[in-house]
């Protein structure tokens, strides 16, 4: 079986997430890079038009946000597991307390002090995925030091447990929770002038950072977008079929649903036909010139999720 392809933007936070996660597997996989805001058009045949970064190809299988991707990784072979099975959920419970609340305080302090330095396109492209609408740069950069305070606050929670239970989150074996802290340090280290200095208190977090960064991101091989769709050509799905949950929230199997992220976001909405759910995954059918047909992969904690 042909390794993982992996669409991703170099400098995506998200991404280096995943890329970690890689590197702790000791997994190969195959690289696809991405432009950093749309139109993405070798993308997003494979995904119904979703666009954020990163996404997991396995063959006819498409895995779109992290939580899914992680999801997916545990089950894979490899050097070492993302997680161990059994602990599933706390990892996933901490991925999902990385997103929410980690990234989403980082974010904000890269774009702030970005704003007049970063160009202006991405700044508009990125606000519309993460800043409330109407935001405004007087604004942001007026809540900037509340936002700082808060993500004092979480480091402080991460380092306190590093402390008592490091050097990682799970004790002495990495896994895809490490990967969840270490890539908004990555993020606030490398584009906000600040960040080192801001970083530099939390030691167990630094001392995880230097393990995490010893671990590499895995063996990758660069393929190009057309290799991933011709990919997706000459596969079919395999993922599963059905209703797999007590409450469906009405939905039913073969029936054309409409997906996109929580809140007042720029993203498109991503429709296909109903294909699996269950209480974590949804699964939708998706057909494209470019790709045939394709199964495309969400979670279902983070999305909004309604018939057509």
């Amino acid at each position: 079986m042909l390794p993982p392809i992996f669409h991703h933007y170099p400098q995506s936070p998200i991404a280096e997430k995943i890329r970690i996660t890689f590197g702790i597997m000791g997994m190969e996989w195959q690289s696809v890079q991405i432009p950093r805001i749309p139109p993405k058009p070798l993308l997003m045949p494979l995904t119904g038009g979703y666009r954020r970064t990163p996404v997991l190809q396995l063959g006819a299988d498409i895995f779109c946000d992290s939580q899914t991707i992680a999801w997916q990784l545990g089950l894979q072979n490899s050097n070492a597991p993302a997680y161990q099975l059994s602990n599933k959920s706390l990892e996933l419970i901490l991925g999902s307390f990385g997103e929410a609340i980690l990234f989403s305080l980082s974010v904000r302090v890269v774009l702030t002090t970005s704003m007049g330095k970063a160009p202006e396109e991405f700044i508009k492209d990125r606000g519309s995925l993460y800043f409330e609408p109407g935001w405004t740069v007087e604004e942001m950069k007026n809540s900037l030091p509340s936002i700082l305070l808060q993500l004092q606050a979480a480091f402080d929670l991460i380092n306190h447990h590093l402390l008592e239970n490091g050097p990682f989150i799970n004790g002495d074996i990495p896994s895809y929770s490490d990967a969840v802290v270490q890539h908004c340090v990555w993020f606030l280290c490398g584009r906000w002038e600040g960040g080192i200095d801001f970083i530099k208190p939390f030691d167990a977090v630094c001392k995880q950072r230097e393990a995490i960064a010893s671990l590499g991101h895995g063996i990758s091989h660069d393929i190009s977008a057309e290799q991933a769709l011709e990919t997706a050509t000459k596969n079919i799905p395999n993922a599963p079929m059905g209703i797999n949950c007590k409450f469906t929230g009405g939905l039913r199997r073969g029936q054309q649903v409409k997906i996109r992220p929580n809140g007042r976001t720029s993203d498109p909405d991503v429709i296909g036909a109903l294909r699996y759910l269950d209480e974590t995954v949804i699964i939708i059918d998706y057909e494209h010139e470019e790709t045939g047909q394709v199964a495309i992969h969400f979670p279902v904690l983070g999305y909004q999720i309604s018939a057509l």
